[in-house]
Protein backbone atom coordinates (compact mmCIF):
# COMPACT_ATOMS: atom_id res chain seq x y z
CA UNK A 1 0.00 0.00 0.00
CA UNK A 2 1.21 3.39 -0.91
CA UNK A 3 1.95 5.75 1.95
CA UNK A 4 2.24 3.02 4.53
CA UNK A 5 5.39 1.70 6.04
CA UNK A 6 7.87 2.72 8.62
CA UNK A 7 9.35 6.17 8.82
CA UNK A 8 12.83 7.24 9.83
CA UNK A 9 12.21 6.94 13.58
CA UNK A 10 10.38 3.62 13.28
CA UNK A 11 6.85 5.07 13.59
CA UNK A 12 4.13 3.77 11.29
CA UNK A 13 3.14 6.16 8.48
CA UNK A 14 -0.53 6.76 7.56
CA UNK A 15 -2.07 8.02 4.38
CA UNK A 16 -3.86 11.37 4.26
CA UNK A 17 -7.22 9.58 3.98
CA UNK A 18 -6.58 7.57 7.13
CA UNK A 19 -5.57 10.69 9.02
CA UNK A 20 -8.70 12.55 7.92
CA UNK A 21 -10.90 9.60 8.92
CA UNK A 22 -9.28 9.52 12.38
CA UNK A 23 -9.77 13.26 12.89
CA UNK A 24 -13.42 13.10 11.75
CA UNK A 25 -14.05 10.09 14.01
CA UNK A 26 -12.47 11.96 16.93
CA UNK A 27 -14.70 14.99 16.36
CA UNK A 28 -17.76 12.74 16.06
CA UNK A 29 -16.91 11.10 19.38
CA UNK A 30 -16.32 14.48 21.01
CA UNK A 31 -19.65 15.79 19.66
CA UNK A 32 -21.50 12.71 20.93
CA UNK A 33 -20.01 13.13 24.42
CA UNK A 34 -20.88 16.82 24.52
CA UNK A 35 -24.40 16.16 23.23
CA UNK A 36 -25.11 13.44 25.80
CA UNK A 37 -23.29 14.67 28.87
CA UNK A 38 -22.70 18.43 28.71
CA UNK A 39 -25.41 20.16 26.65
CA UNK A 40 -28.34 18.98 28.80
CA UNK A 41 -26.81 20.80 31.78
CA UNK A 42 -26.17 23.93 29.74
CA UNK A 43 -29.80 24.20 28.64
CA UNK A 44 -31.13 23.48 32.10
CA UNK A 45 -31.68 19.76 32.13
CA UNK A 46 -29.63 18.93 35.17
CA UNK A 47 -31.29 16.25 37.30
CA UNK A 48 -31.32 18.38 40.46
CA UNK A 49 -33.55 21.04 38.92
CA UNK A 50 -36.63 18.80 38.84
CA UNK A 51 -36.37 18.20 42.60
CA UNK A 52 -35.81 21.93 43.14
CA UNK A 53 -39.01 22.67 41.20
CA UNK A 54 -40.93 20.11 43.28
CA UNK A 55 -39.63 21.63 46.51
CA UNK A 56 -40.42 25.17 45.32
CA UNK A 57 -43.96 24.14 44.43
CA UNK A 58 -44.49 22.55 47.85
CA UNK A 59 -43.06 25.62 49.60
CA UNK A 60 -45.31 27.90 47.58
CA UNK A 61 -48.32 25.69 48.22
CA UNK A 62 -47.71 25.56 51.97
CA UNK A 63 -47.36 29.34 52.01
CA UNK A 64 -50.64 29.76 50.11
CA UNK A 65 -52.36 27.40 52.57
CA UNK A 66 -50.83 29.37 55.46
CA UNK A 67 -52.28 32.54 53.96
CA UNK A 68 -55.70 30.88 53.71
CA UNK A 69 -55.57 29.81 57.39
CA UNK A 70 -54.51 33.30 58.44
CA UNK A 71 -56.90 35.35 56.28
CA UNK A 72 -59.77 32.94 55.54
CA UNK A 73 -59.34 32.74 51.76
CA UNK A 74 -56.72 32.23 49.10
CA UNK A 75 -54.78 35.24 47.84
CA UNK A 76 -56.11 36.69 44.60
CA UNK A 77 -54.47 37.71 41.36
CA UNK A 78 -51.67 36.39 39.23
CA UNK A 79 -48.25 35.05 40.19
CA UNK A 80 -46.75 38.50 40.87
CA UNK A 81 -49.50 39.70 43.20
CA UNK A 82 -49.54 36.34 45.02
CA UNK A 83 -45.78 36.53 45.61
CA UNK A 84 -46.16 40.12 46.85
CA UNK A 85 -48.88 39.10 49.32
CA UNK A 86 -46.93 36.06 50.55
CA UNK A 87 -43.76 38.08 51.09
CA UNK A 88 -45.37 40.64 53.37
CA UNK A 89 -47.61 42.97 51.36
CA UNK A 90 -50.73 41.81 53.22
CA UNK A 91 -52.91 43.38 55.93
CA UNK A 92 -50.83 41.93 58.79
CA UNK A 93 -47.43 42.34 57.05
CA UNK A 94 -46.76 38.62 57.52
CA UNK A 95 -43.96 37.04 55.50
CA UNK A 96 -45.37 33.63 54.70
CA UNK A 97 -42.84 32.54 52.10
CA UNK A 98 -39.08 32.74 52.10
CA UNK A 99 -37.68 33.02 48.61
CA UNK A 100 -34.09 32.65 47.54
CA UNK A 101 -32.67 35.47 45.44
CA UNK A 102 -33.04 33.34 42.29
CA UNK A 103 -36.71 32.49 42.89
CA UNK A 104 -38.24 35.56 41.25
CA UNK A 105 -37.75 37.25 37.91
CA UNK A 106 -37.62 40.97 37.11
CA UNK A 107 -41.43 41.16 37.10
CA UNK A 108 -41.63 39.73 40.62
CA UNK A 109 -43.02 36.37 39.50
CA UNK A 110 -42.06 33.18 41.33
CA UNK A 111 -40.06 31.20 38.74
CA UNK A 112 -38.91 27.61 38.38
CA UNK A 113 -35.24 26.59 38.00
CA UNK A 114 -35.52 27.18 34.23
CA UNK A 115 -36.67 30.80 34.86
CA UNK A 116 -40.27 30.21 33.70
CA UNK A 117 -43.01 31.66 35.91
CA UNK A 118 -45.02 29.07 37.81
CA UNK A 119 -48.72 28.83 37.00
CA UNK A 120 -50.85 29.15 40.11
CA UNK A 121 -54.48 28.16 39.64
CA UNK A 122 -57.13 28.20 42.36
CA UNK A 123 -59.73 25.55 41.58
CA UNK A 124 -62.68 26.65 43.69
CA UNK A 125 -62.24 27.41 47.37
CA UNK A 126 -60.37 24.25 48.36
CA UNK A 127 -57.92 23.28 45.61
CA UNK A 128 -54.70 24.83 44.39
CA UNK A 129 -52.69 23.66 41.38
CA UNK A 130 -49.14 24.85 40.84
CA UNK A 131 -47.34 24.01 37.59
CA UNK A 132 -43.85 24.33 36.22
CA UNK A 133 -43.38 24.12 32.46
CA UNK A 134 -40.35 21.91 33.06
CA UNK A 135 -37.12 21.64 31.15
CA UNK A 136 -38.54 22.63 27.76
CA UNK A 137 -40.31 25.73 29.20
CA UNK A 138 -43.57 24.80 27.44
CA UNK A 139 -46.75 24.25 29.47
CA UNK A 140 -49.04 21.35 28.66
CA UNK A 141 -46.62 18.59 27.74
CA UNK A 142 -45.12 15.53 29.43
CA UNK A 143 -42.25 17.22 31.29
CA UNK A 144 -44.49 19.61 33.26
CA UNK A 145 -44.17 19.39 37.04
CA UNK A 146 -47.60 19.76 38.64
CA UNK A 147 -48.71 19.67 42.24
CA UNK A 148 -52.35 19.88 43.35
CA UNK A 149 -53.48 20.27 46.94
CA UNK A 150 -56.98 19.78 48.33
CA UNK A 151 -57.44 21.66 51.59
CA UNK A 152 -60.59 19.74 52.52
CA UNK A 153 -58.77 16.39 52.59
CA UNK A 154 -55.55 18.18 53.59
CA UNK A 155 -53.71 16.07 51.05
CA UNK A 156 -51.92 16.26 47.73
CA UNK A 157 -53.89 15.08 44.70
CA UNK A 158 -52.32 13.34 41.70
CA UNK A 159 -52.74 15.46 38.56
Amino acid sequence: MEGLGRGVNGMKKHSLTQSVVRVVAGFALLWACLYCFVFPYLVGGGPGKVSIACNDERQLLLSIEGYKREFGSYPTGENTSIVRVLTGDNPRKLKLIYLSTNSTNGCGEFVDPWKTAYKIVFEGTNRVAISSAGIDRIFGDADDIIIIFNSVSNDFVKP
